[in-house]
């Protein structure tokens, strides 16, 4: 889709791949900046009973806040407009969408992919509000209860006053984490991160057997197991990540290599726990043992190593003089940007081209985008896969800096 401001008409436009316009949004901003209000959601307590009840209510704003808050609501249809391959989230339910996907929206994406503030945040906040708050008094929708989460509001104070953090590690550093796990499990989940950008959550796709997706029957570890047996020769093998246990419901394949899977084959035969689950990284602990893995257990370990490694590192500078520094904000989610950039990276250099000159209808540019499990279409990848073009400026600064040092 697409947003645009138009001076003759005064307001904001929002069309879809078509140039068709989206009909609810363009309504409502046409409403808030020829009317200059938006609708407001106030708790009225009554004195008498102390019941509490809700109530929409009008609210007079400026024409910059009008503009604010419409351009803001075209950064969350964009957001889920790049929510492709599902059925249930897209841009023709954007109105009936759950809360919670609006909220994964403010706490999990603003905050922790995108690093905005927590004013930057509550502002975003307020335009989603006054859209839904709009739609449930003038169309009968049911109103939203959005909020930013407790866990994320110091993360989000972080933000504000926190010095730039480069969210790539160097090969060697990423060693460094993969070399302090404490068991087999933590050593995957942290390469499956580092080495096939895997997100958190997608550490729980990992099936032992065969498996259907769709109509086509797809290879499990197990398979791949004997197919690495019988061919010594063979460095890299592809596993189909299915759309259920990805973040935005884009399927994928990974390309494991050799050495990776030679550790998943050992995991299988000398760590895992016994478990009837068809999932090959279960938990370990006496309250869930034997049981697929939790979303966030990639995230726990990540933390875990780090605080391990932070601690080594203080005490001993001389061995990691050259190390690049571990920020605590820092979070599993850098081995995945970590390995996105390398693959565009490489690629630009085996092209022969200059990262930041890759547009959007590149070869390089879509296929990492394909690679990362990123939206792609007729017209190209999205711009989320840009943010790789600026870290391969990073990538090559910190290796200077680590050559020198």
């Amino acid at each position: 889709m697409e947003r645009f401001f138009k001076k003759e008409s005064d307001c904001h436009f929002y069309v879809d791949k078509k140039s068709i316009p989206i009909g609810m949004p363009t309504l409502f901003s046409q409403y808030t900046h020829k009317t200059l209000q938006v609708i407001e959601r106030v708790n009225l307590q009554n004195n008498f009973t102390g019941e509490t009840k809700h109530e929409l209510q009008v609210k007079e704003i400026g024409e910059q806040t009008a503009y604010q808050i419409c351009n803001r609501l075209g950064l969350f249809l964009e957001y889920v407009d790049n929510l492709t391959n599902n059925q249930f989230i897209s841009l023709s339910v954007h109105t009936a969408l759950p809360e919670e996907i609006i909220n994964e929206y403010l706490n999990e994406y603003l905050i922790g992919e995108c690093g905005k503030s927590l004013d930057a945040v509550e502002k975003h906040k307020v335009a989603l509000d006054a859209y839904y708050n709009w739609l449930a008094c003038y169309f009968n929708n049911k109103p939203k209860y959005l909020f930013i989460k407790t866990r994320y509001r110091p993360l989000a104070r972080e933000n504000s006053s926190k010095p730039l953090i480069v969210n790539y590690f160097l090969p060697r550093t990423r060693e460094l984490f993969y070399a302090n796990a404490k068991t087999l499990l933590q050593k995957i989940v942290l390469k499956n991160g580092g080495e096939l950008g895997c997100r958190t959550k997608e550490n729980q796709g990992f099936l032992l057997e065969d498996f259907k997706a769709g109509k086509q029957t797809y290879p499990g570890l197990l398979t791949l197991f004997k197919l690495m047996k019988t061919n010594p020769e063979k460095e890299e093998f592809e596993y189909f990540l299915s759309s259920i246990y990805t973040k935005y419901g884009r399927s994928r394949t990974l390309y494991i290599p050799r050495h990776l899977l030679e550790l998943m084959e050992q995991y299988y035969k000398e760590e895992r726990p016994e478990s009837d689950s068809n999932h090959l990284l279960v938990s370990n602990s006496n309250q869930n043992r034997g049981q697929c893995i939790s979303v966030r257990y990639g995230s726990d370990t990540f933390e875990e190593i780090k605080k391990i490694l932070q601690e080594k590192i203080t005490e001993n500078p001389e061995i990691y003089d050259d190390v690049q520094e571990i920020h605590d904000e820092h979070s599993y989610h850098v081995l995945r940007h970590s390995f996105g950039t390398d693959i565009f990276y490489n690629m630009c250099q085996g092209q022969n081209k200059c990262f930041d000159s890759i547009t959007t209808t590149s070869a390089v540019y879509i296929e990492t985008a394909r690679r990362m499990g990123h939206k792609v279409d007729s017209k190209g990848a999205n711009q989320v896969t840009k943010r790789y073009i600026h870290s391969c400026g990073y990538r090559e600064a910190l290796l200077k800096e680590s050559i020198n040092g």
